[in-house]
């Protein structure tokens, strides 16, 4: 039986690298053997090994693990003591999106060539202002989350609005298409690649709608400050940097403005579910509601960490409901409508190839074409 020389270093790289240490060395029985170069693994263990650890087959014949950096920065909690290694699945989702948004940024380039002026616009701390801009921006008014009646369809609503402003936004809990590869909302709620041509937001598609909402409001003021982030783009503001604080600070202005939310509050003093309540006119999170209430001065900390562990442990026995729905509406949400149409009119104007189209979706052959057909509403 023929094995492969490589070198354990490179194994213990790939392995701690993978944030799955347990279920890899359940996995392979013969994993502390590689580890201490007792033994090498067969080719066909390499590439199950590879696999399973998302790590591309040639790093395992390099001299050193090689050293991967983020290309944005990576924003985390002061209480998070998750590791400092992204995971591969982050990295991965990352590249792709970047291959994505090259694509966008060129086809503007080709047909639109101004510069979006509204990136890098914001330089100033005001939470405040800077809500008010992105509303105004979005052409909102303060109330309108109290004229929608979920939190999927407000959702749907900011990304609509977002990409009418040429701001693409994607939503995947996944990489990719691969179902076995689901992204951890403890690592990252989502990230933007600012542009000057094709800003992107890429939103994780595990977590709660209403932490969707948050995250995408978040992520637009990193496009006003003209900053790429990979953020959690919590309510609860734990962040030290200054940047983060604006960002989570004018999120929750923006969805919770605080005059709006001061009459909201006084009308529903009486009503024993008054965080639910505000939860659904404004929606956003019942977490939203109880920061921006000890934020202006409504409650105590002390009434906002009963609170907040009451609703820690209520969240504890519930579960997020998923819309399972069926392939191609959830490719839909996964490559955004901006996306889409641009890829599909560049694929039938002859200005790619199919087979480009293939690599930048995900899709290939009939499901790329029935996806074509699903979007143009023709059914599939």
């Amino acid at each position: 039986m023929t094995r492969v020389n490589v070198k354990p270093k490179l194994i213990n790289w790939a392995y701690l690298r993978s944030q799955k240490a347990e279920e890899i060395k359940q996995r392979f029985n013969k994993l502390d053997g590689w580890l201490s170069g007792e033994i090498n693994p067969t080719l066909k263990q390499l590439e199950e090994f590879a696999k399973a650890t998302a790590t591309p087959l040639g790093y395992f014949f390099l001299d050193e693990p090689p050293v991967e950096v983020l290309p944005v920065p990576h924003y985390r909690t002061l209480a998070d003591d998750a590791p400092v290694q992204a995971s591969p699945d982050l990295i991965e989702t990352i590249h792709i999106m970047q291959r994505r948004q090259d694509f966008i940024k060129d086809y503007f380039d080709d047909h639109v060539g101004e510069e979006l002026p509204f990136v890098g616009i914001y330089k100033g701390n005001s939470p405040t202002e800077l809500a008010n801009r992105m509303r105004e921006f979005l052409g909102l008014k303060k109330d309108w989350a109290a004229k929608i009646g979920s939190l999927q369809d407000a959702l749907k609503y900011l990304i609509e609005k977002c990409e009418e402003k040429q701001i693409t936004v994607m939503i995947n809990g996944i990489v990719g298409n691969n179902t076995k590869r689901k992204l951890n909302v403890e690592e990252f709620r989502g990230f933007v690649l600012v542009d000057k041509l094709a800003p992107l937001i890429f939103i994780n598609g595990a977590d709660a709608k209403s932490a969707q909402i948050f995250t995408l409001i978040h992520e637009l003021a990193h496009i006003f400050n003209g900053s790429s982030a990979i953020v959690e783009a919590s309510p609860l503001n734990t962040m030290e940097n200054d940047l983060e604080i604006l960002c989570n600070s004018s999120a929750a202005e923006f969805l919770c403005p605080e005059d709006l939310f001061k009459q909201y509050w006084l009308r529903s003093q009486s009503n024993d579910l008054i965080y639910e309540s505000l939860a659904y006119s404004f929606k956003v999170s019942q977490l939203v509601i109880g920061r921006r209430a000890l934020e202006l001065g409504f409650i105590s900390k002390e009434q906002f960490f009963k609170f907040y562990e009451s609703y820690s442990e209520e969240l504890k026995s519930i579960k997020e409901t998923k819309s399972g729905g069926t392939f191609y509406p959830t490719a839909r949400v996964r490559l955004g409508n901006l996306f889409s149409r641009i890829v599909i009119y560049q694929t039938r104007a002859g200005n790619i190839q199919y087979t480009d189209a293939y690599r930048l979706t995900g899709m290939r052959g009939n499901t790329f074409h029935k996806y074509v057909n699903f979007f143009e509403g023709k059914g599939v």
